[in-house]
């Protein structure tokens, strides 16, 4: 693809979420989390371009969490975020910094736990409204498989949510991005990006990205369909007493159910 094609693509894909969502306010401090990564850039200079051409006006802040977990110094992505314009805060993470330094057991979990923290404690003394995060629409289906999997229960990312203090909302303005398209951003942009070392390590996210990687190269539409059913949900289908109470009085044809034929395929 052209550079052009992919930005306008991008900025598609963002301005749908933005509105269908109506993520941003105006007046909104946003920080927006950037890990170093394609996807966390990609949404970086996406927000930058949004709001360049739409009329809410917001104030755009980069908000670096350090974990002593970067494959290089993280001062390498300071031209390019320079070049934007936009301040850019960097702040340690103690907790992670000390499992660290223990040499501590520990996966991406617990390392997306504290960063999460952390990332609402200084968003939060920067005066921030809204806490931006570069979850693509890969994200959310490995997330929806990975909730079904092993933690028994039918749930993905949000693409706006309250913290539990209810000083930020957060929000996935790349929900509608697939990998795809962030990969073919970076690249036309030129992206210099900085790894974090335990996407070099065997997972169970991993094995579910592999996974589903092999179902898009054998059946195209796949990652759109995922994408899909996240917003076509059959409460009457599912076993939750909660959502089938509510629908008590909603037919299975109104509810969506499918057919008996269909329910045995």
């Amino acid at each position: 693809m052209q550079r052009d094609d992919v930005e306008r693509r991008v900025l598609d894909a963002v301005g749908r979420a933005m509105g269908q969502f109506s993520m941003l306010r105006p007046g909104d401090r946003v920080a927006v989390g950037v890990s170093g990564g394609k996807d966390s850039l990609c949404l970086l200079h996406a927000l930058v371009l949004h709001q360049r051409r739409v009329p809410v006006s917001y104030e755009l802040i980069v908000l670096t969490i350090e974990q002593g977990k970067f494959t290089a110094p993280i001062t390498a992505l300071a031209s390019q975020i320079e070049r934007l314009g936009v301040r850019w805060v960097v702040r340690e993470d103690p907790a992670t910094l000390r499992l660290v330094r223990a040499g501590a057991a520990h996966g991406c979990d617990v390392c997306s736990r504290h960063r999460r923290r952390t990332l609402y404690q200084v968003a939060a003394e920067l005066g921030c409204t809204t806490l931006a995060l570069g979850h693509t629409a890969d994200d959310c289906a490995e997330a929806l498989l990975r909730n079904i999997l092993f933690n028994g229960r039918i749930a993905s990312l949000p693409p706006v949510a309250q913290s539990r203090k209810g000083t930020l909302r957060l929000i996935r303005p790349l929900v509608y991005a697939t990998e795809e398209l962030t990969a073919a951003y970076a690249t036309a942009q030129g992206f210099r990006t900085v790894g974090c070392v335990c996407g070099e390590r065997a997972s169970v996210r991993r094995e579910i990205r592999d996974f589903l990687a092999g179902l898009r190269h054998r059946h195209p539409g796949v990652a759109e369909s995922i994408g899909a059913a996240l917003a076509n949900v059959s409460p009457y289908t599912l076993f939750d007493r909660a959502l089938t109470k509510a629908g008590a009085d909603v037919s299975p044809a109104l509810a969506g159910a499918p057919d008996e034929d269909a329910s045995r395929a």
